[in-house]
């Protein structure tokens, strides 16, 4: 698929490079360069600026008073299985009368159910529950609790409905709410929470920094902008992982092959979130939980090798069903702008991460659902830049028994005879887009800049190095280099299956070599070239005792030249 390449910056003379990528995202002034690229950042903000936070510690300081069961609910992806270790560890802190609960994704689904509230009430004795990282559409849920006399609190942060549950609610999307930073996922509120309790109850501040790594976790997992307080953050947090303070992340990272090497928002994003999240897809998200709690080493490892293990068992149920939804695609809906797939086949554990792969290969928003046990169907979404898949559900809210999420992912249920209206209003509703705004639907990258080959160095690298971390909202800056003579002897299709592109070329008598993954078809497609352009991030690569540069490449496009 040809790709728009959008060139978003230049080098500005008498700016740094570095100085110059941040002038293209419009951090311009000094104060807030600095800021961006301190080790220290201090960009946070006072958690009782957040709505309700003030009533919200006010009710836990009184149920503390009181000896009160605390129960907090979470949820089984990354966001949700931090977020309640994160308060389950803080509370520890203050109380021994805490516990925690989190949903089976297949037999209750997400968020408050109100056979769960029972056995919270008569079973765990709870008297006060706090929800993280859901909640926040649970009105009928919350009446429940209510009426069976549970306290409840619910922290959230996705986008609140219209209905909102009647009780205290922490969530800075909500209307009214002042909270300088809008993107916190779930486990950034819930540490606010633990913040605003700790400047209350004036607890040692390590009982707050010591928790930095599970909100890195969280906020790189959950794919939330890596920008303002995040940055902080996860700064903070990455230095926590790489000190191996916790003995469930140490154990893991040793079992994933990552033991000697330093963990950044890639290795979290591709390698160790993917273990946490595979629990709560294949089996059950305490699993995780129980990890980053764990104190006992041998049972660390017990339980790491355990997360490893299912998500191997992830990645194969995820590539069947991958290549499924892509062949029923190519068969029954080519024509579609918006794809709604019926893969009764996949388990719904991995229905997201197969909905976002087939929205990568065919850059459309893509719904991937499959039928449960109780005869309804579930669904998971993924959008493109520019269609806000929640703002698309909402306008045909009727067809759902229910739906939840935010501008690029969402996940809903609906009954079986709904399905097929739901597709052709949601592609009826694409083709308006695509009308409007053809663009759309193709996919671009941000170029900072076209530079020379003798710019590619690892001087380069270093200083382009200090804008990490990289994720959403801070993508890792992408350079191009054009009219590369290709070396046609050395240039192969490699990997497993051929899928993986090893480059060769020269410009300017240097030579520059580079990987692109999944791009061998795409090269392979340009026919007999002898002169490409190349967008690429640059990475140092070490083999056999040699360091040298490489370009890690994003895309490859024939040259004009030709």
């Amino acid at each position: 698929m040809e790709k728009i390449w959008n060139f978003v910056g230049e080098k500005i003379e008498g700016l740094s490079i570095v100085e110059s990528i941040l002038y293209a995202k419009g951090i311009t002034a000094k104060e807030e360069i600095e800021e961006f690229l301190s080790d220290r950042p201090k960009k946070t903000y006072n958690p009782f600026l957040i709505k309700n936070m003030k009533e919200a510690v006010e009710k836990i300081l009184n149920h503390l008073k009181n000896n009160s069961k605390i129960v907090i609910f979470g949820d089984y992806d990354v966001d949700g299985v931090t977020s309640t270790a994160l308060l389950v560890e803080f509370f520890s802190n203050i109380t021994n009368n805490i516990d925690y609960y989190i949903p089976n994704r297949f037999s209750e689904g997400y968020g408050l159910n109100k056979e769960a509230i029972k056995y919270i009430k008569e079973e765990m004795k709870g008297d006060l529950i706090i929800t993280v990282d859901n909640g926040v559409s649970s009105f009928d849920e919350v009446e429940y609790a209510k009426e069976i006399g549970l306290d409840i609190i619910v922290t959230d942060h996705h986008n609140p409905p219209e209905k909102l549950p009647e009780c205290i609610l922490v969530d800075v999307k909500q209307k009214g709410d002042i909270y300088p930073f809008k993107e916190l996922c779930g486990c950034g509120i819930a540490f606010k929470l633990a913040q605003a309790l700790q400047r209350s109850l004036k607890l040692p501040k390590n009982t707050l920094s010591k928790l930095l790594d599970l909100v890195t976790l969280a906020t790189i997992a959950d794919i939330v902008p890596l920008i303002d307080e995040n940055r902080t953050l996860i700064k903070y947090g990455l230095r926590i992982i790489n000190s191996n303070k916790r003995l469930g992340l140490s154990v893991l990272r040793e079992v994933v092959g990552l033991k000697d090497k330093e963990i950044n928002a890639g290795r979290i994003g591709f390698i160790l979130a993917p273990c946490f999240n595979a629990a709560g897809r294949l089996e059950d998200a305490k699993l995780g939980v129980e990890l980053l709690l764990e104190k006992n080493e041998e049972r660390a490892l017990k339980l790491a090798n355990i997360l490893y293990r299912l998500n191997r068992e992830r990645q194969k149920v995820q590539e069947r069903g991958e290549e499924y939804c892509r062949q029923l695609v190519e068969k029954n809906y080519m024509n579609y702008d918006f794809l709604v797939l019926r893969a009764d086949n996949i388990s719904e554990g991995v229905i997201g991460i197969v909905a976002g792969k087939i929205k990568d290969i065919f850059y459309k928003p893509t719904l991937v659902v499959t039928k449960t046990e109780e005869g309804y169907l579930k669904g998971s979404g993924r959008s493109i830049k520019g269609i806000n898949i929640y703002e698309e559900l909402k306008k045909v809210s009727d067809l759902f028994i229910g739906f939840g999420g935010h501008e690029m992912a969402c996940g809903f249920s609906l009954e079986e005879d709904k399905l097929d209206e739901l597709r052709e209003k949601l592609n009826f509703r694409a083709k308006e887009i695509k009308n409007e705004s053809p663009d759309i639907f193709i996919p671009k990258i941000d170029i900072i800049a076209e530079i020379k080959p003798s710019d590619l160095t690892i001087d380069l690298i270093e200083e382009v190095s200090k804008l990490e971390p990289y994720g959403m909202g801070n993508s890792k800056p992408l350079f191009a280099i054009k009219n590369i003579k290709v070396n046609t002897k050395w240039t192969r299709a490699c990997g497993n299956n051929n899928i993986h592109l090893k480059f060769s070329g020269k410009k300017d008598n240097i030579f520059l070599n580079g990987v692109g993954f999944s791009l061998a078809e795409k090269y392979n497609n340009l026919g007999e070239v002898l002169y490409v352009d190349i967008a690429f991030s640059p990475e140092i690569n070490e083999y056999n005792g040699k360091v040298s540069v490489q370009m890690v490449i994003e895309d490859i496009k024939k040259s004009e030249i030709e």
